[in-house]
């Protein structure tokens, strides 16, 4: 809820008000009390088909099917009435492309560091390269299936995410619920465990939706690109933009266009069928043409290209963009320590 404050004043004995061409000054507030969020009506319970080819389980409604590879624990499709909706569901994230600042040898000197390999320069990012953070390892340790008395799925997944110095790992587990209209419900535990970076770039889920659902609409700050040390002069409010609107043109290709403290996320094609994304907490995304590795690599912007996707960012808890002399403040760093989040995918019907 937003409040706002009107000014008027006394001229000539008569009450006037104040109204200028241009804004002075605006604050929110949050208030302690939630908006009750009436339930969606779901159709009478229907049992869904769920049946294993090969590598595969494929989970189906009277509307939609989900697929998901048994030896990566990874949704891998979700069609609903037809239409594909991804290329590749829910993956631990913790690594974005390197920002300017975290390139820069400046900030080298005062940034949060214990990780020095040769080779990786005297950076803020060396921390992470040398943790072997952009080379995660994924090994599968369980994958579940059951059906519930309620006729819901429930898939339960555990992975071990190795960095790339196998000295560290993150504990990576998933309950995956899907319900008969085909709304799915994430909980997800993120445990670090043994030599880890000192900070990371961010914590999250990173999603590759199909290059279609390129309109963007959400609840949270913005409408300009907001980072957590720099969100306070953006609104919280509803706003619209497409993946391509988004793009911040930086001289030195790198991680952009996050939006903080969002409550939900919409992305839809043209005809507004796509994917909602909510979460039990506050979270911050992004959305990219171009994909996380290109990003990394890319010197300059002409070795940008746009892929046959979009790299979705759904991250609960981001780093802070610091600058060039000082890197990140601690309290804008995200500690390796243990993350749960429970975050809710609800399709929208073409």
């Amino acid at each position: 809820m937003e409040f706002r404050l009107s000014l008027s004043f006394s001229q000539n004995g008569k009450a006037a008000r104040a109204e200028a061409g241009f804004e002075i000054a605006w604050d929110q507030l949050k208030l302690p009390w939630e908006r009750p969020v009436s339930e969606l009506q779901k159709e009478s319970s229907t049992l869904l088909a769920m049946k294993e080819v090969k590598d595969k389980l494929i989970i189906s409604g009277k509307e939609f099917v989900y697929v998901f590879d048994k030896n990566t624990g990874a949704l891998t499709s979700m069609k609903v009435k037809g239409k594909e909706f991804i290329k590749q569901g829910a993956v631990l994230n913790v690594w974005r492309a390197p920002l300017a600042n975290e390139t820069d040898e400046w900030g080298f000197w005062s940034s949060n560091k214990k990780h020095n390999t040769d080779g990786f320069g005297h950076t803020a990012a060396t921390e992470w390269y040398s943790a072997g953070l952009d080379k995660l390892q994924l090994i599968n340790e369980l994958f579940n299936v059951k059906s519930n008395d309620n006729h819901d799925v429930t898939v339960e997944v555990k992975n071990v995410m190795l960095l790339g110095t196998k000295r560290g790992a993150f504990l990576d587990h998933y309950i995956y619920n899907i319900n008969s209209i085909g709304e799915m419900t994430i909980e997800h535990s993120v445990i670090p465990d043994g030599d880890m970076p000192s900070w990371l770039p961010r914590v999250g889920v990173n999603w590759i939706l199909d290059k279609s659902l390129g309109n963007v609409q959400w609840y949270g700050r913005g409408p300009q690109e907001n980072y957590p040390d720099r969100k306070t002069g953006y609104k919280t409010g509803t706003y619209k933009s497409t993946v391509t609107e988004m793009y911040e043109p930086y001289l030195i290709p790198q991680d952009y266009g996050l939006r903080c403290d969002n409550k939900w996320v919409r992305m839809t094609d043209n005809s507004g069928a796509g994917l909602e994304f909510s979460g039990d907490k506050l979270f911050n995304f992004s959305a990219h043409p171009y994909s996380a590795e290109n990003l990394t690599k890319a010197l300059y912007t002409y070795q940008l290209h746009p892929f046959d996707g979009i790299t979705f960012n759904f991250d609960y808890a981001t780093s802070g963009v610091g600058c060039t002399a000082l890197s990140v403040f601690p309290e804008y760093q995200v500690m390796p320590q243990r993350y749960d989040f429970i975050l809710t995918v609800r399709p929208l019907p073409p």
